[in-house]
């Protein structure tokens, strides 16, 4: 008794055959041409359906990674113990630097670890956020002005004061709260002129501010400093 095998077709050789199929319900002159390069038009699909499948693939890794990451930073913020909440932040910064997730954790890490007292700490986070946003970011503005905020805690004045200046000058929703710092500092330096700027230009900036009495009494202030001086 005999047994009929049959050899398996090959996926490439099967949609070599759909081609061919396709081809010959075109005009024969367009099914000729085409028919030469048939082998060229199957290699180009395979490359087109590897490419898709590789970004499909990688996008769903992506936003693996992202939630991975989302889950961690929500377990970490609810931390009331800064030692924990600092060390949960640090595994996220380093199991997920390359997600959107991990970078904002080191603004996150660099706040907490400035409020717990390690400065040093805190500048490297800060330095390194900044590194990864470019300049046309927000967050990029947050990590200099941390960065100024460890700067005039250090009583290094100068320092923080052009480190605010610039942030006014950013234009990216920093231009208010940075006027605050920028005429705090100034003032603390001695330029009183710039100092009284700064706020006249807060006040204009937020006229139904909750700090208006504070802001208003830092000018009449100043003007009083101008007139006796």
């Amino acid at each position: 008794m005999s047994t009929n095998t049959q050899t398996p077709i090959s996926p490439e050789h099967q949609r070599k055959n759909i081609l061919e199929e396709i081809l010959s319900a075109l005009p024969p002159q367009i099914g000729n041409t085409l028919q030469k390069f048939l082998r060229e038009i199957l290699a180009g699909i395979i490359v087109v359906v590897l490419a898709i499948s590789l970004w499909f693939g990688y996008s769903a890794y992506i936003t693996r990674q992202e939630n991975q990451a989302a889950a961690a930073m929500g377990i970490a913020v609810q931390q009331q113990d800064p030692v924990k909440k600092i060390s949960a932040l640090e595994e996220i910064v380093r199991q997920h630097d390359h997600t959107v997730v991990g970078k904002h954790a080191l603004l996150i890490l660099g706040a907490t670890q400035r409020d717990s007292g390690q400065v040093e700490a805190a500048k490297k986070s800060f330095s390194r956020a900044k590194q990864v946003f470019s300049k046309d970011n927000f967050l990029y503005y947050s990590a200099l002005m941390g960065l100024g905020y460890l700067q005039e805690d250090e009583a290094k004045l100068a320092e923080a004061r052009q480190i605010f200046r610039s942030l006014c000058e950013s234009k990216l929703g920093f231009d208010a709260i940075a006027a605050l710092d920028f005429a705090r500092v100034s003032s603390a330096l001695g330029y009183n002129q710039e100092a009284l700027e700064a706020y006249n230009n807060y006040l204009s900036m937020k006229p139904q501010s909750l700090q208006l009495d504070f802001v208003r009494h830092q000018v009449m202030k100043l003007s009083n400093e101008d007139k006796r001086s």
